[in-house]
C-alpha cells in the first residue's frame, strides 16, 4: 500500500494539489482472525506525514468495518431509525392522530428513506441476525401505523401495513440497480464490475445451516423446514451482483434485453424556444376522478376553447396491463391545414414497462410522425397542441430529467398533520402535544 501511497503524492507534488494528511484515514479489509479488529496495523504515510488508522470508516454515507459485516453501519441506522420512530409516534395522537395511509406515508419517506439509502450493497450482504435489527425498527413502526398490539404476528402486521418486509425490499433495490447497470455502456466501469464472474470464496451460513436442517428433518421424517429467507438458497454468500441477478431470474426478466439508456442534454429541449413552449396542467375549473364524467368533460372542452386555434393537435395515450408489463401507445394526429386530415401512430412499449413508459412512448411517437411529413405541411404548421392525460410524464420531463422542485415532507403529509409535524421540528420535542388545540396554535405562539 505504501508505494501505492507514494505513487498519488508524487502525482500531488507534480500538479500542484495539496492534500491534508490530518483529514485522511486508512482501514484494512481481512477475514483473518489474527489481523482483524486492529490486531495488525500497517504504518503508512503520505508525503512523509502518518496517515490515521480508523477501524469504523465512513465513506459516501456508508460505515465499514474490517470484515464487512456492516454491524457499525447497521448500529447507527437503527439509532437513527428509533430517532425518526418517535415523530411518527407524536403524529399517531390519540386525539388528533392522522390517518393510516398519512402514517405509512410518512413512514416510508421519512423513516424507510434512511434505511434504502446503500441497502442494496450493505443490507443484501449482511448477516440474518443483523438484518433482525433493522426489521425489529419497521415491526415498531408497523405497529404505530396499523394500531396493532405486540403480539401480532409479524407477517400479519406487515400485511395490515401494508409493507414489505426489509429485506425483501432490499432484493428489490438490489435488482433495480442491478437492471439499471446493465443499461449503461460497455465501457462503463460499474457495468464490467456487474457482469464480472469471480470465483466464489464464501460460503453462506444460512445456507449451510438450513441445509442441515433438511436433513436432520428428512431422518426425522419431518417435513422441511421453511426457509429462513429467500436468499438462503443461495450457497455463497450474498452480494449485491449475486442477489440481484438471482432476482431478476426470479422474476423472469433475466433474459430481456435492457435498454440502452437514453442520453439527454443537460438543458431541456425547450430551453431554445424560451416563450414558444407552454406546460397547461391545470383546468380552470378544479374536478376529481369521483366527478361525473360530463363535469370533467366540460372542464376539459373549457380549457381547450382558451387556447389558441392550432395547426396540429395531437392526442396520445398509453398504458401497460397492470401498470407493469405489455405496455403499447398509440397517438392520433390532426392536420388542421389539411382539412383535418389524420394520421395515426401505434408503438409498442415493452414487454415489462410501466404506464408512464407506455404515455412517453405514445408521445415520442406522435413527434416522430410529425417530424417526417413533406415539408411543405411542415411549412404550414407554426402552433402544435398535444393533449395527454399522463401528468406523470409531465413531472417526470420535468423534475426527473432536467430538473425541478422535489415534494417535501410537508407537501406528503398534507393536512393538518403538517402543522404537527412542523411544531415537532420547531420545538425540538418528541412527546406528543397534550391536545389538538395545543397542536395547531403552538406554531403561532413560538413564530
Amino acid at each position: 500500500m505504501q508505494p501505492a501511497l507514494d505513487t498519488v503524492a508524487s502525482w500531488a507534488r507534480d500538479w500542484k494539489v495539496q492534500a491534508s494528511a490530518s483529514k485522511c484515514c486508512f482501514t484494512t479489509f481481512t477475514l483473518d482472525p489474527k489481523e482483524c479488529g486492529g490486531k495488525v496495523v500497517p504504518t503508512l504515510k503520505f508525503s512523509g506525514e502518518p496517515l490515521r488508522y480508523d477501524p469504523n470508516p465512513t465513506f459516501l454515507g456508508i460505515t465499514f468495518d474490517d470484515q464487512l459485516t456492516f454491524s457499525s453501519h447497521i448500529s447507527s441506522l437503527k439509532d437513527r431509525m428509533a430517532k425518526r420512530r418517535q415523530c411518527l409516534q407524536a403524529l399517531a395522537g390519540k386525539t388528533y392522530g392522522a390517518h393510516r395511509k398519512t402514517l405509512r406515508t410518512a413512514y416510508i419517506t421519512y423513516i424507510r428513506s434512511v434505511f434504502e439509502y446503500g441497502a442494496a450493497v450493505y443490507f443484501t450482504h449482511a448477516s440474518p441476525a443483523l438484518r433482525a435489527k433493522i426489521e425489529t425498527e419497521q415491526n415498531r413502526c408497523a405497529r404505530i401505523i396499523t394500531g396493532c398490539i405486540l403480539p401480532t404476528n409479524r407477517a400479519a402486521l406487515l400485511a395490515e401495513a401494508d409493507l414489505p418486509a426489509l429485506t425483501v425490499r432490499a432484493k428489490e433495490l438490489a435488482a433495480t440497480e442491478a437492471s439499471r447497470i446493465a443499461r449503461l455502456p460497455a465501457e462503463d466501469r460499474a457495468k464490467q464490475l456487474l457482469e464480472r464472474d469471480p470465483r466464489p470464496r464464501l460460503k453462506y451460513r444460512a445456507h449451510e445451516a438450513w441445509k442441515r436442517a433438511c436433513a436432520q428433518a428428512a431422518e426425522e421424517g419431518r417435513p422441511e423446514p421453511a426457509l429462513p429467507d429467500e436468499d438462503a438458497l443461495l450457497p455463497h454468500k450474498p452480494c449485491i451482483r449475486r442477489v440481484g441477478q438471482w432476482t431478476l431470474r426470479e422474476a423472469g426478466v433475466s433474459d430481456c434485453p435492457a435498454e440502452p439508456f437514453l442520453r439527454v442534454s443537460p438543458e431541456p429541449p425547450w430551453s431554445a424556444h424560451q416563450g414558444s413552449v407552454t406546460f397547461i396542467v391545470d383546468l380552470p375549473t378544479t374536478t376529481r376522478r369521483t366527478d361525473p364524467p360530463d363535469k370533467r368533460r366540460e372542464a376539459a372542452e373549457r380549457a381547450l376553447a382558451a387556447l389558441p386555434a392550432p395547426d396540429c393537435s395531437i392526442w396520445s395515450d398509453g398504458s401497460a396491463a397492470g401498470g407493469t408489463s405489455n405496455g403499447g401507445g398509440g397517438a392520433a394526429i390532426i392536420l388542421h391545414r389539411e382539412n383535418d386530415r389524420r394520421i395515426e401512430c401505434l408503438a409498442a412499449a415493452g414487454t415489462h414497462c410501466s404506464s408512464t413508459r407506455a404515455e412517453l412512448v405514445a408521445v415520442r411517437e406522435a413527434l416522430k410522425s410529425l417530424a417526417s411529413l413533406p415539408a411543405d405541411s411542415l411549412d404550414a404548421i407554426k402552433e402544435i397542441r398535444l393533449c395527454t392525460d399522463s401528468r406523470a410524464s409531465y413531472a417526470h420531463m420535468r423534475s426527473r430529467l432536467w430538473g425541478g422542485p422535489l415534494p417535501s415532507l410537508g407537501h406528503v403529509l398534507g393536512g393538518s398533520a403538517t402543522l404537527i409535524f412542523e411544531y415537532l421540528r420547531r420545538v425540538g420535542r418528541v412527546d406528543p402535544p397534550v391536545d389538538a388545540a395545543t397542536a395547531v396554535a403552538a406554531p403561532a405562539a413560538t413564530a
